[in-house]
């Protein structure tokens, strides 16, 4: 009676856990998926860390495709640098579910012994390897930063790589790019699929493939996708040759309007005086517009060319539009006037500050002040830098400044706030001049926030620029 009892009570209990689990399941059933995911990726790991290298080589020629595919993943796991001459080998195996997790393998491991693969996969007949190859490309030639991420090097949105987080990623000053690669990458600006052709117009700004400007003009000439084209043109910008400014004028009154600002853009970022008249012609003829009319961006971003272009003929122009009630166009205005650097105006525009509101106009007024010899108004650019409504602004006048204005730079590079003298050590890299290396050196001793990462960044680009020095 006893025993059948506790066979009872064991069932009963049996029972309650049996019941206990499918009610965990019915509500948790979802998570279950990613626990035993994440149990599998550890064994892996652990797979890969006790698989000979070599056993994973030998494996990518065997007959087995399952084989093959397992053993280039696994390669691309080990991070061993071993495993590379095999996978470059294996580049071009029969199979496409091999090639492509080869692409992946050797864009994990980023050894420069990569590229003969990448560039004959370019020439691949599935899209997406092709694609990947691009992405390979690249991330060979960009920094791999460990650690602490630094600010300035912007990397790929991990979930898409061909995000916008690459609007401003270029390779880093004294990178050398192998001719080929321009090469390969130009002649796919005429690839049989779209998306191809930006990628490879995206990559060519990149890598600063400035031997590829023939063949990036005929795609802009020829190519009827105004994705490829605004790509294009936006690679043209990183590139950095104001001798296309001719070619870009003829987009100025383009019909599609992200095309027509980024060239627009691009020629004042150029400084391309020839574009000046054409470019104040149509900010007169968008002004007259109703504001129902008006294209504000377009009308913006004519008057932030002309103010990079700063030509004398347009200083009439910028003392009318400070008094804009538009704060972008206020901006522009005295952007303008501080690049034209006119004494004359030090009164008006001290006058004008003293009710000015906006803290990205304040700071360009004060950019105007500092450049018409106002010297204590730097003080006032350098402490924007710190505030997150102007802080690119203030970025962008100081690493404008000229020879003689950077020591008046560099004797701020002791300032309090913790924030500015992390973005100084980022701009005096970005200004490249070798008399900042002592301020850089004491800089990168400082442990707060990302500054010595930014200052020993800064020293690299120097020597970069100047490697005899």
């Amino acid at each position: 009676m006893n025993a059948t009892r506790s066979i009872a009570g064991s069932f009963r209990t049996c029972s309650f856990f049996r019941v206990l689990l499918g009610t965990l399941c019915f509500f948790f059933f979802p998570v279950f998926p990613a626990l035993v995911y994440a149990e599998n990726a550890r064994s892996n790991v652990q797979e890969v860390s006790q698989v000979a290298v070599d056993a994973l080589i030998y494996d990518l020629k065997n007959p087995n495709v399952t084989r093959r595919k397992d053993a280039a993943v696994l390669l691309g796991k080990s991070k061993s640098p071993r495993a590379v001459p095999a996978l470059v080998e294996a580049a071009n195996d029969r199979d496409a579910s091999v090639r492509r997790e080869i692409v992946l393998a050797l864009d994990t491991l980023r050894d420069m012994r990569s590229l003969p693969a990448f560039l004959s996969l370019l020439n691949d007949s599935e899209k997406d390897i092709r694609e990947k190859c691009i992405h390979g490309i690249i991330n060979l030639y960009l920094p791999q930063e460990t650690g602490l991420v630094v600010r300035l090097t912007k990397v790929a949105n991990l979930i898409n790589p061909w995000s916008d987080e690459w609007a401003d990623v270029v390779i880093e000053p004294g990178v050398t790019v192998d001719p080929a690669v321009t090469t390969a990458l130009g002649q796919h600006l005429q690839d049989s699929d779209e998306g191809i052709r930006v990628k490879a117009a995206r990559a060519l700004g990149i890598l600063k493939g400035k031997e590829a400007i023939p063949q990036i003009l005929q795609g802009l000439r020829e190519d009827r996708s105004n994705t490829v084209r605004f790509e294009i043109i936006r690679s043209l910008r990183k590139i950095g040759d104001p001798s296309v400014g001719r070619e870009l004028m003829n987009y100025l009154t383009y019909n599609d309007s992200k095309i027509r600002n980024e060239a627009v853009f691009t020629l004042g970022r150029f400084r391309y005086k020839e574009a000046a008249p054409e470019l104040n012609r149509l900010y007169e003829r968008e002004s007259r517009l109703s504001r129902k009319e008006m294209d504000k961006t377009f009308r913006a971003r004519l008057l932030e060319a002309l103010a990079f272009i700063a030509e004398p003929s347009s200083k009439e122009l910028f003392v009318k539009e400070k008094q804009n009630p538009d704060d972008d166009i206020r901006l522009h205005a005295n952007e303008g006037l501080a690049r034209a650097g006119d004494p004359a105006l030090v009164t008006e525009i001290s006058r004008d500050r003293i009710h000015e509101k906006d803290p990205k106009v304040r700071t360009a007024e004060a950019f105007a002040l500092y450049r018409m010899g106002r010297k204590e108004f730097l003080d006032e650019v350098v402490n924007s830098l710190a505030d997150r409504h102007a802080h690119n602004e203030a970025k962008q006048y100081l690493v404008e400044l000229r020879p003689d204005e950077l020591p008046d730079l560099y004797a701020q590079v002791r300032n309090q706030d913790v924030d500015v003298r992390e973005s100084l050590a980022e701009v005096l890299g970005l200004v490249g001049d070798n008399g900042a290396i002592p301020y850089l050196q004491e800089l990168s001793k400082d442990t707060r926030g990302q500054i010595a990462a930014l200052a020993n960044q800064g020293q690299r680009r120097i020597m970069a620029r100047n490697p005899s020095q």
